[in-house]
């Protein structure tokens, strides 16, 4: 994050942007932080508690804005019942459409499967 308040908060949005379009595709089971994530987690909870608002859940996601276009690292848990590279490319295509959308900028996302759910979820 930034230290610049402007910044961070276009970055959050960023990022929630993201993790609203990665969790919306069909097979992701969750997003999954890393230990950023997990301490970034630890602070909104702080943060939550201390004014009673909500920080939007952004676990999972890593967002870097730059002048020229915004990068992002998406962390999914794949469903054991979809195809892993079907969801990642469907996940890369709706991400990449929500960063465009929320900053103007071009994108470069990566996603990583991180886990394999094994408890099949039938729709």
């Amino acid at each position: 994050m930034t230290a610049d308040p402007a910044g961070a908060v276009a970055q959050l949005g960023a990022a929630d942007a993201a993790a609203q379009a990665a969790r919306a595709v069909s097979g992701v089971i969750r997003l999954q932080p890393g230990i950023k994530g997990l301490l970034r987690q630890f602070g909104a909870q702080a943060w939550q508690r201390a004014t009673g608002r909500d920080v939007p859940d952004v676990a999972g996601v890593e967002v870097d804005l730059t002048a020229d276009d915004v990068r992002a690292e998406i962390r999914i848990v794949v469903g054991v019942d979809h195809l892993a590279t079907e969801v990642g490319r469907k996940v890369h295509e709706a991400v990449v459409a929500a960063l465009e959308a929320a900053t103007g900028r071009p994108a470069v996302v990566q996603i990583r499967i991180v886990e394999f759910d094994l408890e099949p979820r039938y729709s």
